[in-house]
């Protein structure tokens, strides 16, 4: 188990970083790392590598706040099922219907681009842990 201050540092980090993220969110990633000619590959790599980076602060976020690897695990478990259930999905809805830009799209967006899934686990996780802890 790591050190409070570890703890505290890694919650910091991640805090810092999603907060970083946010702020920045509208910025073309894409064009400093790869060339794209297509706007709909620039969409594709910047909404995949936000993907990739929020869920990365938002599990290191779970991590600072419950160290133990079973939290960790199933956090890993969740992103990976958001990562196949919801960004797959957006990204053929945006293709299939690119003028779309309805409730679906908007809710799913809002999912993917925002760690809404570890968010809502931070309060399951710690219930959880509560109860075990809560003697019978």
């Amino acid at each position: 188990m790591p050190s409070n201050s570890k703890r505290i540092f890694f919650g910091a980090i991640s805090c810092l970083g999603l907060l970083i993220l946010f702020l920045f969110q509208h910025k073309d990633w894409a064009s400093y790392i790869v060339y794209f000619d297509e706007s709909i590959h620039r969409f594709i790599w910047n909404r995949t590598v936000r993907f990739i980076i929020n869920d990365f602060l938002a599990i290191l976020l779970v991590y600072a706040l419950f160290p133990q690897r079973k939290y960790v695990v199933f956090a890993i478990g969740v992103q990976l099922a958001g990562l196949f259930f919801l960004l797959i999905p957006y990204f053929l809805l945006k293709l299939a219907f690119p003028a779309y830009n309805g409730p679906l799209i908007n809710f799913l967006h809002r999912i993917i681009l925002n760690p809404t899934l570890i968010l809502l686990l931070i309060p399951a996780f710690y219930w959880q842990k509560k109860i075990i802890n809560t003697p019978h």
